[in-house]
């Protein structure tokens, strides 16, 4: 039996040649039904077209007519199957005789697949980057009418900041102020509250969005804002109006706190700002990824068995345009989300404090006004703002580089406590990792319907050689109808088309067949030279044999590697039989044991997690496998960086208030000083702002 090499152009010729023959073979019945034209105006016939034996022999040329036929290696005969078979399952050996092809009959039933049936390829979510980019946009507009207001309002507070701070300064430093000011201190003092007044009238917005978060279910940092302005102002206001006060309390009018508050919230939101605007960049060009966990069931109890015992398990899947996009980056994390239950307790706690200072310690009005405002100014953290989002806008602009960004909080809280991934084999090696080196053919036939029928199989699943396949086909629409596909593990995937079995796999999948294949020789001439043989099977018979190898992607190698280390397990369904263990951890330099390939008992489920049956998607885009596997490892750390951001707040918050009632209730309020409560957030301020920067590539 000769044997013939066949390569992809050739191919693609061939079935563009037959396409045209059908072509104008069906012009020519139709010219034949018509009138016939004269014979002057008849047009010239057509030279006969050659057959697809003469392009077969054109293209890779045979032995000699007169010579017989010489085997080039001995086939290897499929062993007589345990169980009985149907008659359209045997067929004899190549050496003996061609066989029938193998076909479907109403009055004869498909044999039963011994494998798993894989459901239809649902058709994924609806994804389009001009539809992205045209929301992007109208949302961009939105973000940077938003940054001119933001950024007005901070050097407002800014110019109102270093006011109250002049007027507070001058008695002590004698500063140089206007006549009415300098001889008139309760006119300095009103002019403090004025300008406090004008700052805070310039966040309109935020003392009204913090009065509505000191509500249950409301989460903001501005709850930590309107109580402490109020109180600074109403402070400030009764020194005013009884300028005896100034002598014993003139060094504890908070209003510079006040004013401080202000200008630092405005900051933070002016980086909450840019994050949005990376983000809404990053939509337009970069597809939606949702992360899934997988649903309960027999595949979830299979990954917690693994060695690593992961106990949770995530899915990375194409997903749609978010339907609010707005909505989506302002959802807000664990820094922001602790000022909800925080705010309200400090607030509480100072009231309590100042009645029972006014009721049990026979306190003034003024005393119980001052504890409540040194009270929230010690406990509003200046640094609330700015440390809730800098440390998901540094990582994202780490992020930046790998072509992935986490669109909010929500998407490092679902991907954090990661510690198993879920991934296709079509994931691991995309179009590019693996190469096509020739085509084998067998038994000197066209292989241009065994092409058409091993397309039309691989294109309605997700396999790692559909890319290959699609790109033999200029027209998927001339992709047959495909019945029962059915994966078998470790071997490969038959179906039925035009009520034939169809087998694409290794040899074993058409030994189990009864289809002869060529001797383990040959395949071990190819895994010598790092290439594999991928067998095609059409209607009992052996057609080609596929010469590919795998390479590895070098950005999606070094997270796979960051992974492991990382102690994340890693899971690959795939109904390629040449993706094992021991390829994937070959190409990727990984450990074998720490790859595990679903069992074919297991791929219904696994197709269906995959598919978006999960609980939870997180909000992230990527442009690759390689950026949404990096967005796993920088959302853990972020997530490390917003804890320990969260744990100084919570702690300048609980340290402040004991201070503030220790020197109330030992009646040393006096020393409370505004710039010494100004120090003590300052010194929390800095470590914060210098964790939230911190970002590794």
């Amino acid at each position: 039996m000769a044997e013939n090499r066949y390569n992809v152009d050739d191919i693609l010729r061939e079935v563009r040649e037959k396409r045209e023959r059908a072509e104008r073979t069906a012009r020519d019945a139709q010219a034949a039904a018509a009138p016939r034209q004269p014979a002057e105006t008849r047009a010239p016939e057509q030279p006969a077209e050659p057959s697809p034996e003469e392009l077969l022999r054109r293209v890779a040329p045979g032995p000699a007519a007169a010579e017989p036929q010489q085997e080039l290696f001995r086939w290897e005969e499929p062993e007589p199957p345990k169980d009985p078979v149907t008659q359209s399952e045997q067929h004899p050996s190549p050496r003996d005789a061609v066989p029938e092809p193998e076909k479907r009959t109403e009055e004869q039933p498909a044999p039963a697949a011994q494998g798993i049936p894989i459901p239809k390829k649902q058709a994924g979510p609806v994804w389009e980057s001009a539809a992205a980019r045209k929301t992007a946009e109208a949302l961009m507009q939105t973000l940077k009418k938003r940054q001119r207001g933001l950024a007005v309002t901070l050097i407002l507070n800014l110019l109102m900041l270093l006011g109250v701070l002049y007027l507070a300064l001058a008695p002590a430093y004698h500063l140089l102020l206007p006549g009415f000011l300098a001889t008139s201190s309760p006119m300095r003092l009103w002019g403090m509250v004025a300008l406090t007044a004008v700052s805070a009238l310039c966040c309109g917005g935020t003392l009204g969005n913090g009065f509505l978060a000191l509500f249950p279910g409301r989460q903001s940092n501005d709850a930590y804002v309107t109580l402490t302005v109020f109180a600074c102002l109403l402070q400030g206001s009764f020194m005013a109006a009884q300028p005896q006060l100034l002598e014993q309390y003139g060094n504890n009018i908070y209003l510079p706190l006040a004013a401080a508050i202000l200008f630092f919230n405005t900051w933070g939101k002016l980086v909450k700002n840019a994050r949005q605007r990376e983000s809404c960049r990053a939509m337009a060009s970069l597809r939606p990824v949702a992360c899934r966990t997988l649903p309960q069931g027999r595949l979830t109890e299979w990954a917690q068995g693994l060695p690593e015992q992961p106990e949770k398990t995530v899915t990375l899947d194409a997903a749609g345009l978010p339907k609010d996009a707005e909505a989506v980056l302002e959802e807000t994390g664990q820094t922001e989300g602790i000022s909800g239950v925080l705010a309200p307790i400090t607030i509480l706690a100072a009231i309590a404090m100042a009645v029972l200072d006014y009721l049990l310690v026979d306190g003034s009005v003024f005393e119980a006004v001052s504890i409540f405002a040194s009270a929230l100014c010690i406990t509003s953290p200046l640094a609330a703002t700015l440390g809730s989002h800098m440390p998901l806008r540094s990582t994202n602009q780490a992020l930046s580089r790998w072509r992935a960004n986490l669109l909010n909080e929500d998407a490092v809280e679902e991907l954090y406590d990661t510690d198993g991934v879920l991934l296709r084999g079509s994931d691991l090696f995309p179009a590019g990792s693996i190469t096509l080196h020739g085509i084998r053919t067998f038994e000197k036939k066209p292989i241009d319907e065994a092409i058409l029928n091993a397309a039309s199989v691989l294109c309605s699943t997700d396999n790692t050689l559909t890319g290959i396949f699609r790109g033999m086909i200029t027209n998927e629409k001339n992709l047959k109808p495909v019945e029962s596909v059915t994966c078998e593990e470790g071997r490969g995937l038959s179906a039925w088309v035009d009520g034939g079995r169809v087998l694409i796999g290794n040899r074993n999948l058409l030994l189990a067949h009864g289809v002869a294949v060529p001797p383990l020789e040959v395949e071990a001439g190819f895994a010598a030279e790092g290439k594999e043989l991928l067998y095609l099977s059409n209607f009992g018979s052996l057609s080609a044999g596929f010469v590919i190898s795998y390479h590895a992607d070098k950005q999606l190698k070094l997270q796979l590697q960051e992974l492991e280390r990382a102690g994340i397990a890693l899971m690959v369904y795939s109904t390629d039989p040449n993706i094992t263990p021991e390829r994937v951890a070959q190409v990727y330099g990984l450990q074998q044991e720490n790859i595990h390939m679903v069992p074919a008992a297991l791929q219904r489920e696994a197709e269906a997690a995959l598919d978006g049956t999960g609980e939870t998607a997180a909000e992230m885009v990527s442009g690759s496998m390689a950026g949404s596997l990096h967005s796993i490892l920088s959302a853990q750390r972020e997530h490390g960086v917003a804890r320990a951001v969260t744990v100084l707040l919570i702690l300048s918050v609980l340290i402040g208030f004991a201070l503030i009632t220790l020197l109330a209730y030992s009646d040393a309020l006096a020393r409370a000083t505004w710039w010494i409560v100004g120090a003590y957030q300052l010194l929390w301020l800095v470590p914060t702002v210098l964790l939230g920067l911190m970002r590794k590539k």
